[in-house]
């Protein structure tokens, strides 16, 4: 089978099933679409490995995956530490690595068995008690929660992107350092 603009491959076709046989090649370098535009799109593409650009992430921050002591909710303040490699922050002096992601956009550590994705960079719920004002550094304090810092920022971690203005505890947005 010959393609438009000169692509080919060795396929099958049965019922609504296209099966190849062989690499789907292009007559040359970049000039073959996969996908009609950029309204007529694939839906899931299942590959071992993608060499190319990303111009796009649907999510906002980049994880890595680490063995947890136990389990944790979304936007939970973590620290290394614990009886595996990172448990919830404690509140003493040490500097958060990250939060437990929603939805991580970039997961480093992948083929890692068991573990959960914290996020280390971007924007992410985080866990806060209040109160909080927007652009207020954040630190971890006891039970994984992150508080507004205002003056001993060497154990700021992240930067408040909302307001929290009462003593609750509540998932805010808020930007990972």
């Amino acid at each position: 089978w010959s393609g438009t603009n000169g692509a080919n491959l060795t396929a099958k076709v049965t019922g609504n099933t296209f099966v190849a046989y062989g690499p789907i090649l292009p007559g040359s370098n970049a000039n073959v679409n996969l996908g009609g535009s950029s309204s007529q799109y694939w839906n899931n593409v299942y590959a071992v490995n993608f060499l190319g650009t990303s111009t796009t992430a649907k999510y906002a921050d980049l994880a890595e995956k680490y063995l947890p002591d136990a389990e944790y909710e979304v936007g939970t303040v973590m620290m290394v530490g614990g009886s595996a490699e990172v448990t919830q922050h404690d509140g003493r002096k040490v500097r958060a690595i990250g939060v437990i992601s929603q939805y991580p956009a970039y997961k480093m550590n992948a083929d890692q068995v068991g573990g959960v994705y914290v996020a280390l960079k971007g924007r992410v719920p985080v866990k806060v008690i209040g109160p909080v004002e927007k652009g207020q550094s954040l630190i971890g304090t006891a039970h994984g929660l992150a508080v507004a810092q205002t003056d001993d920022t060497q154990w700021m971690f992240g930067i408040a992107l909302e307001n929290h203005p009462d003593k609750s505890i509540k998932l805010i947005e808020a930007v990972i350092l």
